[in-house]
C-alpha cells in the first residue's frame, strides 16, 4: 500500500468516526454500523441451503458466493446493495467486531464499491484482490483502535503481555489484534510478535509455517533485518510449556544488531488454546568494545 492510499484511508475513517461521534474506547459497532447505514445478520455461510437462496444475488468482489465459498472459509460478507454484512455464526465474539470493521471499511472506501458488482480485467487480479483486502485491513484498524488514539494509550502502557491484556480489555479486541497493533503502533522500542502453532500440536492445513504471524515494530526491523521468523518460533518452542491455556513460556535472550551490539530481550509466551502468542521486547542495550581509530588516536568505545 502507497503512502497516499494509506493516508487517504486513515482520513476517511477519522472523519467516518468523529461524524459518528465515536471518540472513547471500546468502539461501539453498533453506532458505527447505524452511521454508515448497514446492517448486521449472523448466518451459516458454509449452509448450502443459504446458499441456495442467496446464489443468484449474493456477490463478493464480483464473483457469486456459490463459486468460492468451497475454496475459502468465510467469516463475512457484505452485501453492498443490501446494506447488509452477514457474519458467520462460528466466529467467535470477540472477532466480530474486527469483522465488521473489515466489511464497513470496503463500505467507506469509495474506490471499492465497483468491485462489488462487476467483474473487470482489474478486478478479477489476484493482486488487485489482495490490495483491496490490506486496504479494507487497514480501514478496520484504524476504525476498531479509534485512530491515533489507541497509539497514544499504548504509549502510556508498560511493554508487557500484562499491559497489552489491559489494553485488550479497554478496546474490547482480541489479544491477537491487540498485540499486533500494540507491536506496530506502540512505545518507539524493538519489540516483536509471533503468533505460532505449538510444537504439542498440528500445523493446521491452511498454514505454509509454523508460525501464522510474525510483526516487527519499526526499531526492531531497522536493529536485526536479518532474523527470521523460524529462529524465534524455534527460540519458543524451547521454551513454551505443554499445557491447555495461559502463560506457557517467559524467558530472556539476547540478539546481535547489525553493528554488532548485543541486545537483551524479554518475552512471553501465551497459549490461548489455539496459538502461542510472544511478544519480545528489548531490555537494554550493551555495546561491544570495539576499537575505533581516528587519525593517529587509538580509543575504546
Amino acid at each position: 500500500m502507497d503512502e497516499t492510499t494509506r493516508k487517504e484511508i486513515q482520513r476517511t475513517a477519522e472523519r467516518t468516526l468523529r461524524d459518528a461521534g465515536l471518540t472513547e474506547p471500546p468502539l461501539s459497532v453498533e453506532r458505527l454500523l447505524e452511521h454508515v447505514n448497514l446492517y448486521r445478520d449472523y448466518y451459516d455461510l458454509s449452509d448450502p441451503g443459504f446458499l441456495d437462496r442467496a446464489k443468484h444475488k449474493l456477490t463478493i468482489h464480483g464473483r457469486r458466493l456459490v463459486e468460492i465459498v468451497n475454496k475459502v472459509r468465510l467469516r463475512a460478507v457484505l452485501l453492498f446493495d443490501e446494506n447488509r454484512i452477514c457474519i458467520d455464526n462460528d466466529l467467535p465474539r470477540i472477532k466480530r467486531p474486527w469483522a465488521s470493521c473489515h466489511e464497513t471499511g470496503h463500505r467507506i472506501l469509495p474506490w471499492h464499491k465497483p468491485f462489488f458488482y462487476a467483474d473487470t480485467a482489474e478486478t478479477l487480479d489476484p493482486a488487485y484482490q489482495a490490495a483491496l483486502e490490506e486496504e479494507a485491513n487497514y480501514a478496520a484498524a484504524r476504525l476498531l483502535f479509534l485512530g491515533d488514539r489507541f497509539a497514544r494509550d499504548a504509549r502510556d502502557v508498560q511493554p508487557t503481555v500484562a499491559g497489552v491484556k489491559a489494553l485488550a480489555k479497554r478496546y474490547a479486541t482480541s489479544l491477537t489484534t491487540t498485540l499486533r497493533r500494540y507491536v506496530e503502533q506502540g512505545p518507539d522500542i524493538a519489540m516483536a510478535m509471533l503468533v505460532s502453532t505449538p510444537a504439542w500440536q498440528a500445523r493446521p492445513a491452511d498454514q505454509e509455517h509454523r508460525w501464522r504471524y510474525f510483526v516487527q515494530s519499526a526499531r526492531f526491523q531497522r536493529l536485526f533485518p536479518g532474523l527470521s521468523a523460524d529462529a524465534l518460533r524455534q527460540l519458543v518452542d524451547g521454551e513454551a510449556r505443554q499445557q491447555r491455556g495461559g502463560t506457557v513460556a517467559e524467558f530472556g535472550f539476547g540478539l546481535i544488531d547489525a553493528r554488532g551490539d548485543r541486545h537483551e530481550f524479554h518475552a512471553w509466551t501465551f497459549h490461548n488454546q489455539h496459538y502461542l502468542l510472544t511478544l519480545a521486547v528489548e531490555e537494554e542495550r550493551i555495546a561491544e568494545r570495539r576499537i575505533v581509530i581516528t587519525s593517529s588516536r587509538v580509543s575504546m568505545a
